[in-house]
């Protein structure tokens, strides 16, 4: 226990949880990016090509960079100015990425998709009332419209 304080305090709680984290970004927006998580990796994982940025940050590397850290005099300013400038290089590559994914125009996004679905109940609105003004149901608009426009001779 952590300070004589009870096994299922907060706090408790907490410090588990922050220790057992080893993801720099979300699960979720890592597989939207294709990025493959790993839970572990050894101390000789694949390194990110140049100007790609890795989505997770393994224990054993995470460890060896404090350990390293600590042996060359401990955490120095320069130290925490350095991964302060990763970490902004990080997240300025995320607000990127939502911004690219946020401007797509075609495709299947979510304005994409009411719009189809508008058009949709529109189309069945005015087969509806077609229907109801003429006597002719909604297949046999269909077969009548396949056959005047030329597509195919289905309506006899």
């Amino acid at each position: 226990h952590l300070h004589g304080q009870h096994p299922a305090s907060p706090a408790v709680k907490m410090a588990s949880t922050v220790a057992s984290l080893r993801v720099i970004a979300p699960a979720s927006v890592a597989s939207k990016r294709g990025v493959t998580l790993r839970a572990r990796a050894p101390a000789t994982a694949p390194r990110a090509a140049p100007g790609r940025m890795m989505a997770i940050s393994t224990e054993t590397e995470a460890e060896a960079e404090v350990s390293k850290a600590l042996k060359e005099g401990g955490v120095t300013v320069e130290y925490q100015r350095k991964k302060a400038k990763e970490m902004v290089k990080f997240f300025k590559q995320q607000q990127y990425n939502q911004a690219v994914e946020d401007s797509q125009v075609f495709g299947m996004t979510p304005k994409n998709e009411i719009n189809n679905g508008r058009w949709t109940m529109f189309g069945l609105l005015v087969g509806m009332m077609t229907e109801y003004a003429t006597g002719v149901d909604f297949i046999d608009q269909i077969k009548l419209t396949i056959s005047v426009l030329g597509i195919a001779d289905v309506y006899d």
